[in-house]
């Protein structure tokens, strides 16, 4: 098993907010509150009863992504560049929003965790957009 694996294969987040090593991402908040949507995410999606895999999927899909674009972005080097991962990520945050509804709709996830995972996804994307504004108003300036 891997260090700062759980049982189960999940990285714990006190591994991930003591992180020693050099990436950007691990210094930037926005990428541990969208690890948080993630764990959600998965919780969820382990939870859930049998049926609408395709669902579960796509919403495991975007929430992933979301991390990974915001990762990806934090360690551009170009403003121009961090915004546009950053508004991918963005995107992606949005459609996890919506796959969220989905479930809930379908009976697949309670309505109060969604609820919950729907904050979560709201204070990434409201800190996304603040990255976005800022990577691009230094993009034009510089």
């Amino acid at each position: 098993m891997f260090v700062g694996l759980q049982a189960g294969g999940r990285l714990e987040e006190s591994q991930i907010n003591n992180s020693r090593t050099s990436f950007a991402h691990e210094r930037v908040d926005v990428y541990r509150v969208a690890l948080r949507l993630f764990f959600g995410v998965e919780e969820i999606v382990g939870e859930a009863p049998a049926g609408h895999v395709d669902l579960l999927k796509q919403l495991r899909r975007c929430a992933a992504s979301t991390v990974l674009n915001i990762g990806e972005g934090a360690n551009r080097r170009h403003h121009k560049d961090k915004a546009s991962r950053f508004v991918i990520a963005r995107g992606e945050c949005g459609e996890c929003a919506c796959a969220l509804d989905l479930l809930c709709f379908c009976g697949l996830a309670s309505a109060a965790g969604v609820k919950s995972l729907k904050g979560t996804a709201g204070r990434v994307a409201a800190m996304l957009t603040v990255l976005i504004r800022r990577e691009q108003r230094l993009a034009d300036s510089g």
